[in-house]
C-alpha cells in the first residue's frame, strides 16, 4: 500500500515539501567536490610575476638614487671648474694692479722661452698667489675641504674628496691666454669629469 505524501486540510490537498536543509547540504556538497585548487605550475607563475615586478621596483630605486649622486657631484664640480677660471682671472687682474703694472700673464706662464710649458697643467686655490706646475707636485691637485668647508690644494690639511682639479693654461698671442679648468672625480666605479674653459685678454 502506498503511503500519501500529502496532508489534508479542510478540502485542500498540500505536497510535503521537500526538506531545505536536506537541499542545501547537497548543495553544498556538491560545490565542495567540484572546486579546483591551484596547481603547483600556478603558482610558480605568479611568484615569477612578482618577482619581476620586485626586481623592476628595486632598479629604479637604485637609478634613482645613482641619478642623485651624480647630479650633486656634477653640481659641486661645475662650481670648482668656475672656481678655477676665477683664480687665473684674479692673477691678471692683480697683475693690472700691481705697482708698477706687471704683465698681464707675470706668474700664468713660468717660463716664457720655454715652449715646454706653454699649455702645462697647474692647480690652485684660493689661498694662493699664484697657481703652481703640477708636473712638480701632482697630488696637490687633489682637493680637500679645510676646516672652514673651503675646498683646498691636496698639499694642505683638509678632509680628502673625490674631486681633483687642474687648470691648463695656454699663451695663444701677446694678448691672449687660453684656459680650460678641468674637475675630475670617481663615483660608484665610474670615472666623470666637467671641463669649463675661457679666454682672459689684456684689456682692461
Amino acid at each position: 500500500m502506498k503511503k500519501n505524501n500529502s496532508t489534508t486540510t479542510g478540502n485542500r490537498f498540500f505536497a510535503a515539501p521537500a526538506c531545505p536543509v536536506d537541499r542545501l547540504g547537497m548543495t553544498k556538497r556538491k560545490a565542495l567536490g567540484t572546486t579546483k585548487g591551484f596547481t603547483m605550475v600556478e603558482i610558480i607563475v605568479v611568484l615569477f610575476i612578482i618577482s619581476v615586478g620586485i626586481v623592476g621596483v628595486l632598479s629604479l630605486i637604485v637609478q634613482n638614487i645613482s641619478s642623485q649622486s651624480y647630479d650633486k657631484n656634477n653640481l659641486v664640480a661645475s662650481q670648482l671648474a668656475q672656481e678655477g677660471i676665477e683664480l687665473i682671472r684674479k692673477v691678471r687682474d692683480s697683475n693690472w694692479a700691481a705697482d708698477p703694472v706687471s704683465s698681464f700673464d707675470q706668474n700664468l706662464v713660468f717660463d716664457p722661452s720655454n715652449p715646454t710649458e706653454d699649455g702645462s697643467e697647474y692647480y690652485m686655490d684660493y689661498l694662493d698667489s699664484a697657481p703652481n706646475l703640477y708636473v712638480l707636485s701632482p697630488a696637490g691637485a687633489v682637493l680637500r675641504q679645510d676646516s672652514n668647508g673651503f675646498y683646498v690644494n691636496g698639499d694642505r690639511a683638509g678632509t680628502s674628496t673625490i674631486f681633483s682639479r687642474r687648470i691648463t693654461i695656454a699663451k695663444l698671442s701677446p694678448v691672449s691666454l687660453q684656459v680650460d679648468s678641468s674637475i675630475t672625480w670617481t663615483d660608484h666605479n665610474h670615472n666623470y669629469s666637467y671641463n669649463l674653459e675661457t679666454l682672459l685678454y689684456d684689456w682692461k
